[in-house]
């Protein structure tokens, strides 16, 4: 039997560093998060070889004293705290101790670190964690921190690093997220002797964005500013113009700290899923204020998680935020030539700077939990029969079809009038509040029985038929949904399901959930299920894959709003015209006059754009006229 041993100090330095010190992006954050707890209004940050060779922070913070500089380096030695009571109250973000000896334990570290007060500053060597050299020297008030050959003494640590690339990036990303978080410190970053930028300390959040990610995302974001009694929020949220393919452009910081937070980041995630496509991610900088007392940052040496009080209203009322925030700011799509791989254009017209400011009256009057109007006269379309489609008169123009000119004549149209409601719906009378983005549009034709063209000014406007409508059907079906006002069509042959064991016990704990969206489900002996009714506006042959779709998202979603978003938007898809689907031109202008009423005419339900611009000037590019 093997005996109990009791560890040596340099043994249990090298184990507990591998709590803080991960990467060599640990050690920045670290490093970097003393210097701000100091008080520095600058920071340059030095890298080579992705880390593993040399790590250098300069600042001009307030320094450690001479009496204080061996203390620095023992584990549980800091400055920030002398109770455990005032972790309720911390305003620093180090406070564990543990950086200094853990990055020493593990490196060859030089320090030199002067205060205001001193007339001469302290340099000091460690080697694997033992003081090698320690001398006076002259300094700079601040505190300057070398680290070379990182895991030298645990080869097996050091070769689980990645490529010099890799780590690179790592630190890069999280250099970013601190320079962004802190505006009002000039950071300055350096790698492999190349200065990559130099933000300007001038406590702007968006000059530090345009400063790091350039002007592509720096002008096309929202400005955000609400107040509740559990939180406050700020920052900026990035428009549907911009997206990417992950996460790494998504900065969440509680009370100036970067964090991350599954829970927090899918409600915001999940905000975006009616204005981006699906599979790619917002871009957002957001900072959420709580009361210290309140957030447990005390989780992980990494101090990434956080754990806060009433985490579930603070949650609900965030969503709700941000949905309402992304409704009202949904732009137009642009044009982008892909042969490039840049866009061509500088800024969108539609976005400008928007900015908002938000409180919870407004919510009350302003948002519902579906960011969809709560008036169902204010939605895409009523069911007042004996109106006619409205057609605006700036919309009228001498139509051309290409396809017609193309076959050398009309061609029998398919039979979507049953899809578009055409003779059976229309909109309440014109508002003179109508939006801009509509206001002048000339009709001008079809092009491949899928796209409408407009022009308005100076610019051309396509139109994706299927997504417009979809989004039409989307926003009526919601607010039937709201209303409980779903027509249900009873079927003289009940369709028969056989279900497996789990997902027969879903549809009993769920009859009324089925029942909401117009399917009149009855369990029909020991695994199978009749369905008896189903919405008009669902056809019979999609119904089992819809009710497949159902079983399987109240399995996986956890709250009722994303169950009735993504199944209606799966059936507004379903009814909703498709491409190759030939209407006719006062069809198509009854589309656009439908889509303008809905409170998001600019994507479908699933954040594909249901038009997109190209100015006169994109156009006479592509044909060389302008250079």
């Amino acid at each position: 039997m093997a005996k109990i041993n009791i560890l040596d100090d340099s043994t249990i330095n090298k184990i507990a560093a591998g709590e803080v010190v991960e990467r060599p992006s640990s050690i920045i954050k670290e490093l970097v998060e003393n210097s701000i707890d100091a008080g520095s209004s600058y920071i340059s940050i030095e890298i080579e070889n992705g880390g593993k060779g040399l790590i250098r922070i300069v600042d001009n913070g307030s320094g450690i004293d001479k009496d204080d500089v061996n203390k620095a380096f023992l584990r549980h030695a800091t400055s920030k705290i002398n109770t455990v009571e005032d972790l309720s109250s911390l305003e620093s973000l180090g406070f564990r101790g543990e950086a200094l000896a853990s990055i020493a334990a593990v490196s060859k570290l030089e320090m030199l670190t002067k205060t205001e007060e001193a007339l001469i500053g302290l340099r000091i060597v460690l080697d694997g964690g033992k003081i090698r050299e320690k001398e006076a020297t002259s300094a700079n008030r601040g505190t300057q921190i070398s680290v070379r050959d990182l895991f030298f003494n645990t080869p097996a640590r050091r070769k689980f690093l990645k490529s010099n690339q890799a780590e690179a990036q790592a630190i890069t990303d999280i250099v970013n997220k601190i320079a962004i978080g802190n505006p009002s410190i000039k950071i300055k970053y350096i790698n492999n002797s190349k200065t990559i930028y130099e933000t300007l300390g001038d406590g702007s959040i968006i000059n530090a964005i345009r400063m790091i990610y350039g002007r592509d995302i720096s002008e096309n974001l929202i400005e955000i500013d609400y107040r509740s009694k559990y939180f406050s929020i700020s920052g900026y949220l990035g428009n549907n113009n911009i997206y990417r393919g992950n996460r790494n452009h998504q900065h969440l910081y509680i009370n100036g700290r970067y964090i991350k937070s599954p829970n927090i980041s899918k409600k915001i995630n999940d905000a975006y899923k009616a204005i981006i496509p699906i599979n790619k991610y917002p871009i957002y900088f957001v900072n959420i204020s709580v009361d210290p007392a309140k957030v447990d940052v005390n989780i992980h040496p990494s101090k990434l998680e956080v754990k806060f009080d009433q985490e579930e209203e603070i949650l609900n009322e965030l969503s709700d935020f941000v949905r309402g925030i992304l409704l009202k700011s949904s732009l137009v799509g642009r044009y982008k030539n892909n042969s490039r791989g840049k866009d061509l254009y500088n800024k969108n017209s539609f976005a400008g700077f928007n900015s908002f400011s938000y409180s919870p009256q407004e919510a009350e009057n302003n948002l519902t939990s579906t960011a969809i109007r709560e008036d169902v006269s204010n939605s895409c379309s009523n069911q007042n029969t004996n109106e006619s489609p409205r057609v605006q008169a700036d919309m009228i123009q001498t139509p051309i079809r290409l396809s017609d000119i193309n076959n050398g004549g009309i061609q029998d149209k398919k039979e979507v009038d049953s899809k578009m409601e055409y003779q059976q719906s229309s909109f309440i009378e014109e508002s003179p509040d109508r939006n801009p983005d509509f206001i002048g549009l000339k009709f001008i034709g079809i092009i491949f029985d899928t796209y409408i063209i407009f022009s308005k000014n100076d610019d051309m406007i396509m139109l994706d038929q299927h997504a417009a409508h979809e989004r039409i059907r989307f926003e009526m079906y919601m607010s039937k949904y709201k209303a409980n006002d779903i027509s249900v069509q009873m079927l003289i042959d009940p369709i028969i399901m056989d279900l497996d064991a789990n997902d027969m016990d879903t549809v009993r704990k769920n009859i009324d959930v089925f029942s909401s969206f117009g399917f009149l489900v009855e369990e029909f002996g020991h695994r199978s299920i009749s369905i008896r009714g189903l919405p008009n506006t669902f056809g019979e042959p999609e119904s089992k894959r819809f009710i497949y779709e159902l079983i399987d998202g109240l399995g996986k979603i956890d709250n009722i709003y994303d169950t009735k978003y993504d199944e209606i938007a799966e059936i507004a898809c379903k009814s909703a015209i498709k491409g190759n689907d030939k209407i006719s031109i006062e069809e198509a202008k009854h589309l656009i006059g439908q889509l303008e009423e809905c409170s998001n005419p600019y994507t479908c339900p699933h954040g594909r754009p249901t038009m997109v611009k190209m100015t006169r000037y994109e156009i006479e590019k592509l044909f060389k006229r302008r250079m």
